[in-house]
């Protein structure tokens, strides 16, 4: 046993060495910071050509890289901790080493000698200074933010924080072609994070190809999610995680031990990474050759989609969308991103199940190839989450082929074979649940189709996924509620489970407030651009809370207040109607010990 005295330098000493550390990842941030701030100064506005401004800006950029080396071999050294920490101490000495040897030189070799001119002009440099910095960022602690902020205001938060980064980003002078109001570049950012695809300005002209690569981080980041991917890197990067922080991940993933969240995070990235790389190359296999220009447009394209179709976002690098007269009776472009889109708003629970499901089904059969051994069905392999969200995804899939199919045969579909009809039908009834593609023109739609549409638009994805909408899963507890009342039963009851009432409450809550905050947001729209009706307004808000992107030709037009309007239904949207109630309250989750007598309410 140690003597008290022992015990106490022991304590001194490693309170020291906490404090040093402490120290040295503040001085990192702040170092790291500063390099994130230079690289977008210098990526996005021109620089002015001074020989002596160059030579300092290159010289804070060679010390800066030189010091946080050493400081990541000196954290790495000397705080490595234990073994279980062993994949965060490889990764800081490897960086460490790797800054140290590659800018130490500089000092002594003339700058156009080195490798670090060829690593500036392709915008390497810069390029590591986001990743430094991100990575210092998904170190910091979220402790004192989680004793101040709920879950939901820390989501809304990191949603609102990307965004008006995003702002900032887009109004730089290499980002556009001619320069955009801060209101254009916000409301384009929102539109982004938010995976909508609402724009004020025309994308494919108006931004540069930083830009578009902008844009494209910002509804990839938005897709996934801010939290998911900071806490990746975050739980990846850091030595050790709080409870605190723990159980805000464990309810945000929905996962019932802190061991799943490591593997639930990093497989979200990987499928998402997988599908949208598998996309690419099938619609870049589609596309005619050079139909866009050239090999390389033809790549660009490709990417830029997949990533924009999986993420639901909708935003295109082509003025008239998807219904360029370059690829508008390519269907199998459409096929290939109408795919991606069901499969980015199908809810990362239900392709996580999937995935272990026929990871399940994959190690059984191996086993009866080697063995022999017999199938030996398991109950619940496929949850009844994933069951209601696949049946309402698939209903709702051929009830809008079917009607525009149906109402569509004397417009937008007039003089098509029936191949192309049922290819666009498919594609037409895809899009409004959150995508906000088109390979028609919208104001040619016929009265019920637009009825349609904004329904689909109402409803929009699934849970956990890349899209918005009050979600299929709602929207079928609601029919399953009406269907329960008819039958007069007490509770929900569906393939042997009973569904809590909670679950049921929460869906009519959603339902009610969207439908207020949607309702509430046209008229605030009406006030200001009521000159162009009613109809186009109400469409442009389901479209903007579905985070759709479709529009009458309408969004260009407004003015800013509305656009404000827009982006505050865009974000609530993004974030859920509950997400928003939640936000609201210092805390939740406590139930009330006590209970008032009960009394009916005259309903009918």
């Amino acid at each position: 046993m140690l003597s008290p005295k022992i015990s106490f330098s022991k304590f001194k000493l490693e309170n020291n060495g906490s404090n040093a550390k402490s120290a040295i990842n503040r001085v990192l941030f702040v170092f790291t910071f500063c390099l994130f701030i230079l690289a977008i100064l210098d990526i996005g506005f021109q620089k002015s050509g001074d020989s002596y401004s160059d030579h300092v800006y290159n010289l804070f950029f060679r010390i800066s890289y030189t010091i946080i080396g050493i400081l990541y071999l000196v954290r790495s050294i000397f705080f490595k901790g234990n073994a279980s920490n062993r994949k965060v101490f490889i990764t800081q000495l490897v960086i460490g080493i790797f800054l140290l040897l590659f800018f130490i030189p500089i000092f002594v070799v003339s700058y156009g000698e080195t490798f670090e001119y060829y690593l500036h002009q392709a915008s390497g440099l810069q390029m590591l200074s986001f990743l430094l910095f991100f990575l210092e960022l998904s170190r910091m602690e979220i402790n004192a933010l989680i004793k101040v902020l709920n879950p939901a205001q820390l989501f809304m938060a990191s949603f609102a924080f990307i965004i008006f980064a995003g702002s900032i980003l887009l109004m730089m002078p290499m980002s556009t072609n001619t320069p955009i109001h801060f209101i254009d570049a916000f409301f384009t950012s929102t539109s982004a994070v938010c995976v909508t695809g609402l724009t004020v300005v025309d994308t494919a002209t108006r931004y540069t190809f930083l830009g578009k690569f902008i844009i494209l981080g910002l509804f990839q980041i938005g897709g996934i999610g801010v939290m998911t991917i900071t806490s990746f890197f975050g739980i990846f990067y850091k030595e050790k995680s709080s409870f605190r922080e723990q159980s805000m991940l464990r309810d945000y993933l929905n996962e019932d031990s802190f061991d799943a969240i490591l593997k639930s995070l990093i497989k979200v990235v990987m499928i998402t990474l997988i599908i949208e790389a598998i996309g690419a190359t099938l619609v870049y296999w589609s596309l005619e050759k050079n139909a866009l220009g050239s090999v390389s447009d033809n790549l660009k394209f490709s990417i830029f989609h997949s990533v924009s179709a999986f993420c639901n976002a909708g935003f295109s690098t082509l003025t008239d969308n998807l219904y360029d007269v370059r690829i508008r009776s390519n269907y199998s472009v459409h096929f290939w991103i109408a795919n991606l889109v069901v499969l980015g708003g199908i809810g990362f629970p239900i392709l996580l199940n999937l995935y272990q499901y026929c990871k399940n089904q994959v190690i059984w059969l191996t086993e009866y190839i080697k063995t022999g051994k017999p199938y030996t069905h398991r109950v619940g392999m496929i949850t009844l989450n994933s069951k209601i969200v696949i049946f309402s995804t698939f209903v709702l899939l051929v009830f809008g082929t079917l009607s525009f199919l149906y109402f569509e045969a004397q417009h937008t579909q007039l003089g098509m074979d029936l191949k192309a009809r049922l290819a666009m039908s498919y594609f037409q009834s895809v899009t409004p649940r959150t995508a906000g593609f088109n390979n028609f023109s919208i104001s040619a739609l016929s009265m019920p189709s637009i009825l349609i549409m904004t329904f689909l638009m109402w409803i929009g994805a699934s849970p956990v996924s890349t899209g918005g909408g009050i979600k299929t899963s709602t929207f079928a507890l609601a029919i399953l509620n009406s269907i329960r009342i008819m039958k007069g039963k007490n509770h929900i009851e569906i393939h042997r489970y009973e569904i809590h009432e909670y679950s049921v409450d929460k869906a009519f809550a959603i339902i009610t407030i969207s439908i207020f905050i949607i309702i509430s947001g046209a008229f605030g729209i009406y006030i200001f651009d009521g000159k162009f009706g009613m109809l186009k307004i109400i469409f442009e808000c389901f479209s903007a809370f579905g985070t759709v992107g479709l529009s009458l030709d309408l969004t260009s037009q407004l003015s800013s207040p509305s656009k404000m309007i827009l982006i505050f239904l865009m974000f609530t949207g993004r974030m859920g109607s509950i997400t928003l109630l939640l936000s609201l309250v210092r805390s939740y989750g406590n139930s009330s010990l006590y209970r008032f007598p009960k009394e009916n309410v005259i309903i009918t």
